[in-house]
C-alpha cells in the first residue's frame, strides 16, 4: 500500500512538471491545497477573471490527467516488452 502512494505521490510531481508556473500554482491552489482557493481569489492574484482561472484550471487538469496517463501507458509497455 505505502508503494503504491509513493508511486502516485511520484507520478504526480512528474506530471505537475508539464504545466508552465501559473497553471501549475492555480492547479495547486484549486487541487491540492487543504483549502482550495476561490477562483476570485486566484483572480485578484494572477489579475485575470475568474472564467480565465477556471480555464487555466481545466485545461491544467487535463494535461495533468494526459501526463499520468503517458506514464502508466509507458510503464505497461515496457513491462510487456
Amino acid at each position: 500500500e505505502s508503494d503504491e502512494i509513493d508511486t502516485r505521490r511520484r507520478m504526480l510531481v512528474e506530471a505537475l512538471a508539464v504545466l508552465n508556473e501559473r497553471e501549475r500554482r492555480i492547479f495547486e491552489a484549486r487541487r491540492l491545497d487543504e483549502n482550495p482557493k476561490a477562483f476570485e481569489a486566484l483572480s485578484k492574484q494572477f489579475h485575470v477573471s475568474r472564467e480565465r482561472v477556471r480555464q487555466i484550471e481545466a485545461r491544467a487538469f487535463e494535461k495533468v490527467k494526459q501526463s499520468i496517463r503517458d506514464r502508466i501507458s509507458a510503464t505497461s509497455q515496457r513491462r510487456t516488452s
